[in-house]
């Protein structure tokens, strides 16, 4: 009999401590690049849709990698924490300066990578 009830406390410890940790499952849903012209020292602007498809809120980290597409270096990165509740959809702009050296590259030749991700490591 105590083992039993032992048994189910912990059953019930472990389901306890399980639903409590679960938070948001961040989804990229999508989008918008907004390039600078090639050699032009404006930004280039990345608009993200960032929806929680997931049973909690909390706090989530969404990194956008430029890279170049040429020779496959990573040419500027970018990461960004935020609350995300439950159910909730919310739209993250990133403006990321070029360094000189990527700046005549044509927009094109950029690939951006997108990852939302939690919890945040």
């Amino acid at each position: 009999m105590k083992n039993r009830l032992l048994s189910i406390i912990g059953l019930c410890v472990l389901v306890f401590a399980l639903t409590g940790c679960l938070g948001p499952r961040p989804v990229l849903q999508g989008y918008t690049t907004m390039p600078p012209a090639p050699n032009s020292d404006k930004p280039y602007s990345i608009d993200a849709t960032i929806t929680n498809a997931g049973p909690g809120s909390g706090q989530v980290e969404v990194v956008v990698s430029l890279t170049n597409e040429q020779n496959g270096e990573t040419i500027a990165q970018d990461t960004r924490d935020f609350d995300l509740a439950k159910d909730e959809t919310q739209h993250i702009v990133f403006n990321i300066d070029l360094p000189l050296s990527a700046r005549s590259l044509d927009p094109s030749q950029i690939k951006v990578n997108i990852d939302a991700h939690y919890p945040i490591e």
